[in-house]
C-alpha cells in the first residue's frame, strides 16, 4: 500500500510580515494568494511581490555562502 504523501509548502515568514504591513490582509489571505486560491488584481499583486522578495532573498543567501566559501580559515 502505498500513501500519498502530501507537504504542505513553506512560506518566508519575514516576506510574508513585509507584505502584511504594506497591504494590511492577514497572513491566510496572503498565503492563499500566493499559492493561488484567491484571484483578482491584489492577489496577483501580492504573489508578484512575494515572489520578487523570496528570488532576491535567495540570491542574498547565495551570494554570501559563496563569500563564505571563498575565506580561507586562519
Amino acid at each position: 500500500m502505498s500513501k500519498n504523501i502530501k507537504t504542505k509548502p513553506s512560506y518566508n515568514q519575514d516576506i510574508l510580515k513585509i507584505i502584511k504591513n504594506k497591504y494590511g490582509y492577514s497572513d491566510d489571505y496572503i498565503r492563499k494568494s500566493i499559492r493561488g486560491d484567491r484571484v483578482g488584481h491584489i492577489s496577483d499583486m501580492i504573489k508578484a511581490e512575494y515572489n520578487k522578495l523570496n528570488n532576491e532573498s535567495k540570491k542574498a543567501i547565495e551570494s554570501k555562502a559563496d563569500e563564505l566559501k571563498d575565506q580561507k580559515p586562519s
